[in-house]
């Protein structure tokens, strides 16, 4: 029986956006994934906590904001036990819990992430372990990735930046037919939005609508 593809879409979500979701959609489409986990960050351990809302008023969001897309779960399962709120623990845990093999888990996360993976805890084995889905994004700087990753995960790039949806498909059916984890950049045509900008914008009382979900 075949290991279920499952994508994983983690954040501090302070709050979610149409960004996220359209990440999403558009990450599940072209890679073939059966559904897409929208893990809650409870204590992000790379971003300041100064302006983040309260953890399960977050929740409460990216539950409202998914409950029309019966394949995007929300999770926190970072206070799964052991609680923790790094990615490695993360994605063991969603593969014992969804009978997953590694690296049928896509981790999906914008392109500027890059530059932080020299923070990620055990980033070594996270990167070889699991497979990665690094979507390009408006207004932010290149990262090259030969530089900004260890070099057993340099080795498992595959860019498919500016190349059609068919062809990334079967590019992505080709890694995964030669086996192992894989580190796709790709271009997901990503919203230009952020949460930091829908915060500015609710706190001088501006409507916000054309950047959130209605619910």
């Amino acid at each position: 029986m075949e290991s279920r593809r499952l994508g994983v879409l983690g954040g501090s979500f302070n709050p979610i956006h149409s960004g996220h979701l359209h990440l999403a959609g558009r990450a599940q489409r072209l890679f073939g994934l059966e559904a897409v986990c929208f893990v809650v960050a409870s204590t992000p351990p790379h971003k300041s906590t100064e302006n983040l809302i309260p953890l399960m008023h977050r929740y409460a969001m990216v539950c409202l904001a998914t409950a029309g897309h019966p394949s995007f779960i929300p999770s926190l399962i970072e206070l799964e036990p052991p609680p923790s709120p790094y990615s490695i623990h993360t994605l063991e845990k969603l593969a014992s819990l969804y009978s997953c093999a590694g690296e049928r888990l896509y981790f999906i996360a914008g392109g500027d992430s890059l530059a932080e993976v020299a923070a990620w805890q055990e980033r070594a084995n996270l990167l070889t372990s699991s497979s990665f889905i690094f979507a390009t994004r408006p207004g932010t700087p290149f990262v090259d990735p030969s530089l900004a990753l260890p070099a057993g995960a340099a080795s498992k790039v595959k860019d498919l930046v500016g190349i059609e949806a068919g062809q990334l498909r079967n590019e992505v059916r080709k890694g995964e037919e030669a086996g192992g984890s894989h580190i796709f950049l790709v271009d997901l045509d990503a919203l230009d939005i952020s949460s930091s900008q829908v915060r500015s914008l609710a706190r001088q009382n501006k409507p916000v609508c054309h950047l959130v979900p209605p619910s």
